[in-house]
Formats: C-alpha cells, sequence, structure tokens
C-alpha cells in the first residue's frame, strides 16, 4: 500500500489539507500524517489535529517529520502559493531525506520551486509512483541481533505511557526523545511514531 504525507499551512489552506487527505483514502493510499485532520486544540499558533497523540509541539512536528521520512511521497498543499515556515521546513526535510514531493500549485518562493514537482492532481501522483519503481520506498528491516527484545519492550512500554497518560511525567518530549535514541542505539530500525 502506498503512503503519503500532507504538507501545508493549517492556518491558511486547512480546508484544502483536509479534502486532499480524504481523496488520499479514495485513491487507497494510507496518509500517515494528519491522519485525521480535525483541528481540535491549539497551542499559541500552533494547531493541533485529532490524530495527534499528545499536545506537545516538538513531539507532533517531530512525527509529521518521520512520517514524512515514512512516505511513499509528501504531497504540499499551496492553493495560492503560500507555504508557510513549518511547511517550508518539511519541504526541506522530505528533499533531504529523498522523499519526492508533488502540489498541484507551484510554491511562490522560488527556492522551495525547485524541490516541487508540479502535477494535475493526486492520482497523477498514485499513478506515477505506482508505475516507477525508483518512486517506491524500499522495505525491509534489518535488526541487530544482539539487541535485547526484552529492554526494547520496556523502552515502548514507556514511551506508550508518556503519550498515552498526559501529565504523567513532566517534559514527555525530553523523555521520549531520550527513550527513542536508546532504542535505536539498541534495535537498528526506523523507529516511526504512528
Amino acid at each position: 500500500m502506498l503512503t503519503a504525507t500532507v504538507s501545508g499551512s493549517f492556518r491558511r489552506h486547512m480546508e484544502a489539507i483536509t479534502a486532499a487527505v480524504h481523496e488520499l483514502a479514495e485513491l487507497s493510499v494510507h496518509v500517515l500524517s494528519p491522519a485525521d485532520p480535525r483541528i481540535v486544540a491549539q497551542q499559541g499558533e500552533f494547531l493541533f489535529v485529532a490524530s495527534d497523540p499528545v499536545r506537545s509541539v516538538r513531539l507532533v512536528q517531530d512525527r509529521h517529520l518521520e512520517s514524512i521520512r515514512a512516505a511513499n511521497f509528501l504531497w504540499l498543499v499551496c492553493p495560492d502559493g503560500y507555504v508557510g515556515q513549518s511547511a517550508s521546513m518539511e519541504v526541506g526535510f522530505a528533499a533531504a531525506v529523498e522523499v519526492p514531493i508533488f502540489a498541484t500549485h507551484t510554491p511562490s518562493d522560488l527556492t522551495l520551486r525547485q524541490y516541487v514537482e508540479i502535477v494535475p492532481g493526486l492520482a497523477t501522483v498514485v499513478r506515477m509512483i505506482a508505475d516507477h519503481p525508483r518512486w517506491k520506498r524500499p522495505e525491509g528491516i534489518l535488526v541487530d541481533p544482539h539487541a535485547s527484545v526484552q529492554q526494547a519492550h520496556y523502552i515502548l512500554d514507556r514511551i506508550e505511557g508518556a503519550l498515552t497518560r498526559p501529565g504523567s511525567i513532566k517534559d514527555p518530549a525530553r523523555h521520549i526523545h531520550r527513550d527513542i535514541a536508546d532504542l535505536r542505539a539498541k534495535v537498528a530500525l526506523p523507529t516511526y511514531m504512528h
């Protein structure tokens, strides 16, 4: 199954982002982030959506970046050419990890334009990715046979606790990042929080 992540300005283009998420689902593409784009909370200018498991700006953004890394492609929503600062960072991240970036509208920023392929619509992207192996993300897991499975389970339990019991620990982002680094050291595979 193909996977995608959607980026754009939640403040200016949430309706178009929501439409893209729904259209991707109709095309049988699994949207890694935002899986459920209904706005449910806000911290300053930052909007949280229903699929955000915790209300930590850093953890939500880190999860979105990891979703980009894991996706077959990034869909950029910028119907008026505007790409906000966060979405610009996400485009840069996608380019750095070699995830193809597509949009139906050209970003206003000249530099961003160099990284975004303009297409007629999402159906075109799905066909392109399905028909061209160079755009399919490799699937595979390399597990360090010396890693302790029990230790990995213990770390995952701590991460789950931090994500599912808000307020149980102070500064959950710091704890989760430490645990993820520890997990990566013990098991040699990507640690995406879906």
